[in-house]
């Protein structure tokens, strides 16, 4: 039986792999910076609107859940606490805009209160969040 002798081979750069770790690392940057930009507001189930739109400006979110929570930007509030945060706000940034957010299940008393709240604070522009009708 005839054996080669050992012979050294040049080193090369495999770009298959290289190339899928690339990949692989984009696809993790691009979730990660989908997750950083999710909503300020909690997850509630929204009404449907056929005139509902998506906003691009300075929003802060104030959610209303169906058990009775209030939250600012995901922190939760009392409505006196709301109304002082959002004189702060409305000091700085007078034309921002307020994204309520309150699920189909909250009375509408509830809403008018948090709404009256949000205007004796200075701020005027308000958004009802609703999700399109298919």
């Amino acid at each position: 039986m005839l054996v080669k002798p050992f012979t050294a081979k040049r080193p090369r750069v495999e770009m298959v792999p290289l190339i899928d770790c690339f990949f692989l690392l984009l696809t993790f940057f691009i979730f990660g910076v989908f997750s950083m930009t999710m909503q300020q507001g909690l997850l509630v189930d929204l009404p449907t609107a056929q005139t509902a739109t998506s906003t691009k400006e300075l929003t802060v979110t104030v959610s209303l859940t169906p058990d009775g929570g209030l939250f600012l930007n995901q922190q939760p509030m009392t409505l006196d606490a709301l109304a002082s945060s959002l004189r702060q706000t409305a000091g700085t940034e007078p034309q921002t805009v307020v994204s309520l957010n309150a699920d189909r299940a909250v009375a509408h008393g509830r809403v008018i209160e948090v709404l009256d709240a949000v205007r004796q604070a200075g701020l005027q522009r308000v958004s009802f969040q609703a999700e399109p009708k298919d």
